[in-house]
């Protein structure tokens, strides 16, 4: 039986805003008829039609009259400075859109938003989000997949010039589409504090990552049993190395341990002997002070605690990097790639959002908003909004340009975009094994499993048994 899409929409979502992660996803028929580009509609199509699956209907030409769009974001005044100086742009190009972008706060703040707005019928016309936001709006039709844009004559984009983890990220979709287009990627890296390290006689290799193994060692050195924050001992530290995202940390060491944590399907795979292994070992290391949360200092984020040199090295998003550095240039801030359990089974956290075009849009629209995305993330762009931004260029012809290969070379720290230019090497350094989350929307999303990822972290670092904490997720993601 037909179910009404804006009825499952309401009930669906409205818990989703509560926080609840308990979900009703009662199974539901769509009218194909009414809604041929819903995702459980496009079995038959190939997606990989070098002429366009044809979901949708792509004008030939963009429109005459006044096109009016509407981009939510998340960047604050620093980014979006940038951000309204290439709109400005893009409006001398095509004078008759207009683009109205608004800043709807921080990534929980913009989903709730955009759920809220899908209800009501008042979507933007395209918005930036991670897949599992988009996962979860595709499931009431309120996305459209791009790839007739695309693969268009006109008006498509070589996708052989993009990064192959971006769009495989944004083709994880039911079916291989692209419902969203790789926009502001991002993955971790780690500061270090040079002068600790200097004045300890310890050499931190910077051309590839370094392991577990050799944490252990430099904890041995490095960290203060006895650390008092009122009288710090010089070159020692309270914790070796904090990790800003508990989320990020547990699903990242889940794949360096061959352990299990989610898959396209939903499940739930965190109940094996790998994955409690790993956190019986973060649990070891969170007690005897080398590895810590922000949890620690009763933070969000770890770089203040970097910076008052209570912790000496730090992991964190490289679109972060000038957080963790001194303002006072108190100590040199050395850059280096994610630390691996060891060097066969690496991984770094593909992350940062995307851009989706809402359903709820006009053919001219449509195309304008398409046209604003191709211009974003067009070589001089991207590799533009990477170096004032510290995402990383979604194209390889954005990272080749002679501009971004000079900012590269940077090598004076007086320069602001110093540390910028240290993240992106760092981030480059682990380009060969991104991995990105699976998303889904069920009962269960993958934004839930992301959150109960993060809460076993802390759980751990209270110091919870690991079988509880794994019994606990599973009972929160309906998995027991």
């Amino acid at each position: 039986m037909k179910k009404v899409l804006s009825l499952f929409l309401m009930g669906t979502f409205a818990l989703a805003l509560t926080g609840c992660v308990e979900i009703d996803d009662t199974p539901y028929e769509v009218d194909c008829t009414e809604f041929p580009s819903h995702v459980d509609c496009l079995e038959d199509i190939d997606p990989d039609d070098p002429d366009g699956p044809g979901l949708i209907n792509v004008l030939d030409a963009l429109p005459t009259e006044e096109i009016n769009i509407t981009f939510w974001h998340v960047y604050g005044a620093g980014k979006n400075e940038l951000l309204n100086e290439l709109i400005d742009e893009f409006e001398v190009l095509y004078p008759n859109i207009n683009v109205s972008d608004v800043s709807q706060g921080n990534y929980t703040d913009i989903r709730s938003n955009t759920i809220s707005a899908i209800t009501a019928g008042t979507t933007p016309t395209l918005v930036v989000g991670y897949p599992d936001h988009v996962a979860g709006y595709l499931k009431g039709n309120a996305v459209i997949p791009l790839d007739d844009f695309v693969k268009h004559e006109t008006f498509g984009v070589d996708l052989d010039d993009f990064f192959e983890s971006f769009v495989a990220e944004n083709s994880q979709y039911p079916g291989g589409y692209m419902y969203s287009f790789p926009y502001s990627k991002s993955t971790e890296m780690m500061v270090y504090n040079k002068d600790i390290f200097a004045a300890n006689g310890i050499t931190v290799p910077t051309d590839g990552s370094i392991t577990w193994a050799m944490l252990d060692t430099w904890a041995d050195t490095l960290v203060d049993p006895n650390w008092d924050p009122e009288s710090p001992t010089a070159n020692k530290c309270e914790y070796l190395i904090n990790f800003d995202s508990a989320g990020n940390y547990f699903i990242n060491n889940v794949r360096m341990w061959q352990g299990g944590y989610t898959n396209a399907a939903g499940d739930i795979l965190v109940n094996n002997a790998n994955t409690k292994a790993m956190l019986e070992y973060v649990q070891d290391r969170f007690e005897d002070h080398t590895f810590s949360i922000p949890l620690a200092w009763g933070d969000s984020y770890g770089s203040a605690n970097f910076i008052a040199q209570d912790v000496c090295m730090s992991v964190g998003s490289t679109a972060g990097i000038n957080y963790n550095i001194p303002s006072d240039g108190a100590f040199e801030v050395g850059v280096v790639p994610v630390p691996q359990y060891d060097m066969d089974h690496k991984s770094a956290v593909q992350q940062g959002p995307n851009i989706a075009i809402m359903s709820d849009s006009t053919d001219a629209e449509r195309l304008a908003a398409w046209l604003l995305i191709k211009f974003l993330t067009n070589t001089e762009n991207t590799a533009a909004w990477s170096m004032d931004t510290g995402y990383l260029p979604v194209r390889q012809s954005g990272y080749d340009s002679q501009d971004f290969q000079d900012f590269l070379a940077i090598s004076d720290n007086t320069n602001y975009l110093y540390y910028y230019s240290l993240a992106i090497q760092a981030a480059y350094m682990q380009n060969s094994y991104f991995d990105y989350d699976p998303a889904f929307a069920g009962a269960y999303t993958s934004s839930d499993a992301r959150d109960q990822a993060g809460i076993a972290i802390e759980a751990l670092f209270g110091g919870n048994s690991v079988q509880d904490i794994i019994d606990d997720m599973l009972v929160q993601l309906g998995a027991s």
